[in-house]
């Protein structure tokens, strides 16, 4: 079995309907939170191979594709 590392955490910012971030697509939301993190770690991005996010919506999970074609949204 492969260890695992949680490295970095960090959510999105809250929002109301119609409100500031009315206009960001949650994928784009989190890709600046995924590459926030990065940035902020220091790893490696090809070394993230998940990314823990809400199951209830596909934001997470584009967001990850468009980080890394590799790397899985959980």
């Amino acid at each position: 079995m492969d260890e695992t590392y949680i490295v970095a955490v960090a959510r999105t910012a809250g929002g109301r309907r119609n409100g500031r971030l009315k206009d960001w697509h949650p994928a784009d939301l989190g890709g600046e939170v995924l590459n926030a993190l990065v940035g902020r770690s220091g790893i490696d991005p090809a070394a993230v191979d998940d990314v823990i996010g809400n199951p209830h919506s596909s934001g997470a999970r584009l967001a990850a594709h468009d980080f890394g074609p590799l790397c899985d949204a959980i």
